[in-house]
């Protein structure tokens, strides 16, 4: 058994810890985190509200799922994440788009009983491979994250967000051809 306080001097492990899905009734303390997640990382607040993780994370139409961590009645962190394909291994995953634990309760095993949570929670659906990015900046998250999976170094992330978006999309339009 992991018992992280034991070696590196990090505080005990949150009583009564307990990873669940995400209900719509937690869109305030998600997208709350979800901001501070997003002030942590680029400098500014998440435009994720409580009204889009309940439109864009429940119904047949959603487009990702979440898993919370809770204690004592209250949220202590999230993972947001999403269903994905490998062509290679013909095999279903999935990719964890945000990892976030408020800060007071870090480094006592919140964020990682929500990956190994969310691991065995796309198990069950099939999938075979879990899949994420991080800064390159950001020590803290990278060292996490290396304890539980290397790091790829022979991939290059590429992202086009906004206007670069937009513009593949114009490009685009009219070339798909949708049955009749």
């Amino acid at each position: 058994m992991w018992l992280p306080w034991r070696r590196t001097g990090k505080a005990e492990p949150v009583e009564g810890l307990a990873v669940r899905p995400a209900r719509p009734g937690d869109g305030e303390a998600v997208a709350a985190m979800a901001r501070a997640l997003g002030r942590a990382d680029s400098g500014r607040a998440s435009d994720f509200t409580p009204e889009r993780f309940r439109s864009d994370g429940f119904g047949a139409d959603r487009a990702f799922e979440t898993l919370v961590a809770e204690a004592a009645g209250g949220l202590l962190g999230y993972a947001i994440f999403y269903p994905g394909y490998d062509t290679d291994s013909a095999s279903r995953g999935l990719y964890l788009a945000d990892l976030y634990v408020r800060e007071e309760f870090r480094r006592r095993g919140v964020g990682r009983a929500l990956v190994q949570g969310l691991a065995a929670y796309g198990q069950e659906r099939g999938a075979r491979w879990m899949f994420w990015s991080v800064r390159r900046g950001n020590r803290r998250a990278r060292r996490f994250y290396r304890a539980l999976a290397p790091e790829l170094t022979g991939v290059i992330l590429c992202a086009a967000f906004g206007r670069r978006f937009e513009l593949l999309a114009e490009r685009g339009a009219g070339i798909v051809r949708r049955p009749d």
